[in-house]
């Protein structure tokens, strides 16, 4: 193995006010295609974990794959393993043809010279973060890495694979997920050992979301989003995740409305964003659409009305110049008769939630469709 010696310049360059991390939507194709609530016909099916109900954050919910970003997932050793391709600056993983474009969040921070590209970071970040906590490995070798890029440079969808099923780790990648979560250095480890690299050009950028500064605990999230041909295997690491499933992403709103399970607010969104393609090739199609329009990040802002509580989003007509917790003396129904542009999450006190947007996001991304938590419970309209 090779000797990787840990530098202190990335923990510098992460001292923010709030926590950075990556978050991986993945789709998986389903050979049996699933007849989902509402009639929806989906040939894939989405990795959901459930977090151990002692988590300090999102305790007991089910969230895709993901966590905070470390410093090893920008440390400069990374070019030992990949200029094994040839690549020994920023410019050579195939991001270039972003710069300019509106960037968000933790992709749009400084950071210091010398470090991965955050394009490169925060994706190796997404694909450890999997690793750890399902078992699923997207790495790929030499001969694959050339035509991933090919295929990112070309707009085309680069489709991956779980190492561990293609190439039968599995005897040992349990070793090396307690190794890798103990130590987040040790995934560039075994990607030199086993000679692989991170799949980083199978995940295309979906949305960033900031926690809004009303917990003590604040996360700048970037969402990506990859898709597998066929379901890999996966198994929970016992530790922060205690149960996965493979959900169509109708089906996971069903059991979050039959609170079933619970999803935080921007697992909703994505979901409820995905129910417009039911083909994986659709989804392809819309991630590659993406990946040149650039995005901003999307801040929560919390209000409280008399008889509801409110999480409204960029382009509503409540968002506030600055976020903060409002609270306003007037009910649900006397807010929508002065607000025509909706972008929010309305949640009432009986349990039941809607989530509503009739404005148009910036830079192309998808609206997510419109929810009624009350529709998903009957069983005759489903």
């Amino acid at each position: 193995m090779s000797d990787v010696v840990k530098s202190d310049t990335t923990k510098q360059s992460l001292n923010r006010p709030w926590r950075e991390a990556a978050t991986l939507v993945i789709a998986s194709k389903n050979d049996t295609p699933c007849i989902s609530p509402r009639t929806a016909t989906f040939d894939y099916r989405i990795l959901l974990l459930q977090r151990d109900s002692q988590s300090r954050s999102f305790a007991g919910a089910s969230v895709f794959p993901g966590g905070v970003v470390d410093p090893a997932d920008f440390s400069p050793k990374w070019f030992q393993l990949f200029s094994r391709l040839g690549i020994w600056r920023g410019d050579d993983f195939g991001w270039s043809h972003m710069k300019g474009k509106p960037r968000a969040g933790p992709i749009a921070a400084q950071r210091d010279e010398g470090l991965l590209p955050n394009d490169v970071a925060f994706r190796i970040c997404a694909i450890r973060e999997t690793f750890e906590e399902s078992g699923i490995l997207l790495a790929v070798n030499e001969a694959d890495v050339k035509y991933s890029i090919s295929r990112m440079k070309n707009k085309q969808f680069v489709p991956s694979t779980s190492y561990c099923d293609s190439m039968n780790v599995r005897a040992y990648d349990n070793e090396w997920r307690r190794r890798v979560h103990d130590d987040a250095y040790q995934f560039l480890e075994m990607c030199m050992y086993l000679d692989v690299y991170p799949n980083i050009w199978s995940l295309f950028e979906l949305s960033t979301v900031l926690t809004p500064p009303i917990t003590s605990r604040r996360y700048d999230t970037i969402f990506y989003i990859c898709s597998l041909e066929k379901e890999p295997y996966a198994e929970v690491d016992q530790k922060e995740m205690i149960d996965l499933q493979w959900l169509t992403p109708a089906e996971a709103i069903r059991k979050h409305c039959r609170h079933e399970i619970q999803l935080p607010m921007p697992q909703i969104s994505e979901c409820a964003r995905l129910l417009d393609y039911r083909n994986i090739s659709e989804i392809q199609g819309y991630a590659v659409g993406q990946m040149d329009q650039g995005m901003l990040a999307e801040v929560p802002a919390p209000i409280k009305l008399k008889d509801a509580f409110l999480r409204v989003l960029p382009g509503d007509d409540c968002y506030p110049g600055e976020v903060k917790y409002l609270q306003m003396e007037e009910s649900e129904e006397e807010n929508l008769k002065r607000c025509k542009n909706l972008n929010r999450y309305t949640y009432r006190s009986d349990g039941h939630f809607t989530l509503i947007c009739n404005v148009t996001p910036l830079f192309g991304q998808r609206p997510p469709r419109d929810i009624d938590s009350r529709d998903w419970l009957d069983e005759a309209k489903l």
